[in-house]
Parts: structure tokens; sequence; C-alpha cells
């Protein structure tokens, strides 16, 4: 039990500090043009707009689990992350208008191929790794629909759409990712993490 705490705490804390590099980076990634920004450390991920509210969403919702210091660095990374967002309104919402619409179409594409292929719709890992595209798709719409940005009303269409798609071959089952990360990603919103695309059992 100790040890299933440990693992938890670290797998937390690494997400942690994941989010605040990229906060770190938020300025010059929204000046730039690059679609994913190279944060030069070894094993982080490329920075995205969406990566990152996805990781200060599921945080905030999971922070008991961390350490108390480690709660206090999420509040000031939130802090920063907003006052950054205040400076840059109209860049931050062109920046996620551009990530939301490279997501879809790699969520649409992904999905196209998925019906089309045995060897895709076999692979159990790669759905679970994939699927975080449709996740963060979610979080830049939820952002978008907040004060003072505007969610263009095709985009709830539009995902609508390729949702509909993945209902038709959708099989419910497990939570695809850690356990960890369960709480943060109720099933009845999150339908599309409980489960597999038909034929991937």
């Amino acid at each position: 039990m100790v040890a299933q705490i440990a693992v938890k705490q670290e797998e937390l804390t690494h997400d942690l500090l994941v989010a605040r590099e990229m906060i770190v980076h938020l300025d010059e990634y929204l000046r730039s043009d690059a679609e994913r920004w190279d944060m030069g450390r070894p094993g982080m991920p490329l920075m995205t707009i969406g990566g990152c509210l996805m990781r200060l969403r599921r945080l905030f919702v999971l922070r008991t689990h961390l350490l108390e210091m480690d709660q206090a660095a999420l509040i000031r990374a939130k802090n920063d992350f907003d006052a950054a967002l205040k400076e840059t309104v109209v860049r931050f919402e062109q920046r996620s208008y551009l990530e939301l619409s490279a997501r879809l179409r790699e969520w649409t594409n992904y999905l196209r191929n998925l019906a089309h292929s045995t060897k895709i719709s076999s692979d159990q890992e790669l759905y679970a790794n994939k699927v975080d595209t449709r996740v963060v798709i979610g979080e830049l719409v939820g952002k978008l629909s907040e004060y003072p940005y505007r969610l263009d009303g095709r985009v709830p269409r539009d995902v609508a759409a390729v949702d509909r798609r993945l209902r038709l071959m959708w099989e419910p089952g497990p939570f695809v990712w850690a356990p960890i990360w369960q709480d943060a990603y109720p099933k009845g919103e999150y339908w599309w993490l409980y489960g597999r695309p038909k034929g991937t059992r």
C-alpha cells in the first residue's frame, strides 16, 4: 500500500514538473509558429497548449494526492499560467484554434484508419496512446468556451461528429490509462477512456 502511494505521488510529481516546465516556455511558445515546442529537456514531451491544459486540470482534481509542497507549487504554476494569458488573449486564442484544428484532423484520421485496418484496430497500446488527442480536444474546447475567448459554433458540431464515428465501433470496458488518472476522468464525461474500439481486445 505504501509503495502504491509512493508510485502515485511520483507520477503526479512528474506530471507537475512537466506542467511547470511548459508554463516556463509558454510565452516563447505563443510568440512562435511551432505547433509543438521542444522544451530542451530529456524525458519531457513536446509542449502544446492542450497538453498544458490537460495536466493542470487533472492535477487540480488529484491535488490531495500531492505532497503539501507540491500542492503549493501547483497553485503557483496555475497562477503563472493565468497571468501569462492575461497578456496574450488574442494570441492564445489563435494558437489554441490552430492546435484544435490539428488535433481534430489527427483524431479523425486515426478513426478513419482504425475502421479500415485490422492491424491498427488490434493494437490496444496504440489506442491508449492515441486517445490523449481526444482528451486534449476536450481541454481546448473547454478553455475556448471561457471568457474572454469565443468558441466557434462549428467546433462542438465537429467534435460531436467524430464522437459519433467512434461510438459506432465502441465496446465499453476498463479504464485505458494508469489507474492513478481515473478519478480525474469520470466515465460519463470521458466515456472514450473506458473501453476500446471494436476489435482491439
